[in-house]
């Protein structure tokens, strides 16, 4: 039998949500997708692209990983179940004739990845964790887990960090209303389709989840990773980061 899950509609993620509002997006337009944002450079530079190496994106968006992955001569994969995330990696495809390796993207769901077991060197789950129910993330945990290989590696970026929701937004919102501004109650009303962050991690708990999928050895940790310099520096401070950075990266390793 087919398990069946809630899942966030695919047409949540439309073509205004990746050129307007997605991190990263007046980047993207300015430079057509060939340079990253933080959020993106970040994981890249921990994954160690080099020519031949086998990489899956999972929720690949706009195309900025994978195009990025195949110019450094990895055969890459971009798998999304948006079709507008899928003609905007396209089109970055087409108009771009720099890239070395091999460059597919697919539209279909990271809870039954089409590929045999023991495909990749590298998966990359990039800003696709919050916008998983429970089940859907252990499960897509899981299918990750069996397409690498041996030694292979997951790289998982993830924002925002729950412990900020409860404890760090209060603070910024009364803060703010000091002010005279007023912010809503709940911190995704402030975004567009902040109602698709259905399951928002702390570093406690997606080390667990990352456990409870196969990887035990899971190295979670914060890193500042907003545009806003005025931020960085305090939201990078021991103690104060576990309530205000809002960036969780996780490196986990298939044994």
């Amino acid at each position: 039998m087919t398990q069946e899950y809630m899942s966030v509609p695919s047409n949540a993620y439309d073509r205004s949500y990746f050129l307007e509002h997605m991190d990263g997006a007046a980047a993207f337009a300015q430079s057509h997708g060939r340079s990253l944002s933080p959020r993106l450079a970040v994981p890249f530079e921990l994954a160690q692209i080099r020519p031949g190496l086998r990489v899956l994106d999972l929720g690949c968006g706009r195309g900025e990983i994978v195009l990025q992955c195949a110019s450094h001569g990895a055969d890459v994969y971009g798998l999304d179940y948006s079709l507008a995330a899928l003609e905007i990696a396209g089109r970055l495809r087409i108009e771009t004739t720099a890239t070395m390796g091999r460059l597919s993207l697919e539209r279909g769901s990271a809870l039954r990845l089409p590929f045999a077991d023991e495909t990749f060197d590298l998966v990359f789950m990039l800003d696709i964790v919050e916008h998983l129910y429970p089940s859907e993330l252990h499960s897509a945990f899981g299918e990750a887990r069996r397409v690498l290989r041996h030694k292979g590696k997951l790289i998982v970026h993830t924002m925002p960090n729950a412990n900020y929701y409860r404890w760090g937004y209060p603070m910024y919102r009364l803060a703010m209303a000091l002010l005279g501004q007023t912010l809503p109650r709940d911190p995704r009303e402030r975004w567009y389709r902040g109602e698709t962050h259905v399951n928002v991690q702390s570093p406690r708990t997606l080390r667990v989840t990352l456990q409870a999928a196969g990887f035990p050895s899971a190295r979670v940790w914060l890193k500042p990773l907003s545009t806003d310099q005025r931020l960085s520096w305090l939201t990078g401070l021991p103690i104060v980061d576990t309530i205000l950075c809002n960036d969780i990266l996780a490196v986990a390793i298939k044994t």
